[in-house]
């Protein structure tokens, strides 16, 4: 699956194109210009394609070694360990971007899941979820921990 923003990228570059060739008629440049828009579907759902399988690869290597935790039981400590947590979603932000952001909560505590392909399958604000992945710091606000999830699967619908 793409992202909205690649298809958005398509969509002008197609209209460029529809555009160029509307004011000049020059049927060479389609040679390369059709090409160049199929490019730009072809690449990035094949990387999707590619992510997504080192993606259940991860996930059948990490599964056996990880940690079921609380996520009120995660800390600074455990960065860098495997864990498996579940929790209900309570919000999910960069969809769009096929790098979904999950806030998941437990009865302890909250924490957010960070993938960097969408998951297998889809997943909804109120879903029951498990998450396996590593802890680490976030990125932006090195105090705060986060998963940087390899799988989140649906227990439950709620």
């Amino acid at each position: 699956m793409m992202s909205a923003l690649t298809w958005v990228v398509f969509i002008i570059c197609a209209a460029a194109v529809a555009l160029h060739y509307n004011a000049t008629k020059d049927s060479q440049f389609l040679l390369y210009a059709i090409p160049g828009l199929i490019m730009l579907l072809v690449i990035p759902m094949a990387l999707a394609w590619m992510s997504r399988k080192s993606f259940i690869k991860s996930s059948e290597q990490f599964a056996p070694k990880a940690r079921v935790c609380e996520i009120g039981g995660i800390d600074q400590k455990m960065i860098g360990e495997v864990v498996r947590i579940s929790g209900n979603v309570q919000k999910i932000s960069f969809r769009w971007l096929n790098r979904p952001h999950f806030h998941i909560k437990d009865d302890t505590a909250d924490i957010h899941v960070i993938m960097f392909t969408a998951p297998s399958n889809k997943i909804f604000v109120g879903d029951t979820v498990e998450a396996i992945g590593v802890v680490m710091k976030h990125l932006l606000t090195r105090n705060r921990i986060v998963i940087s999830a390899v799988s989140i699967t649906r227990i439950r619908r709620d």
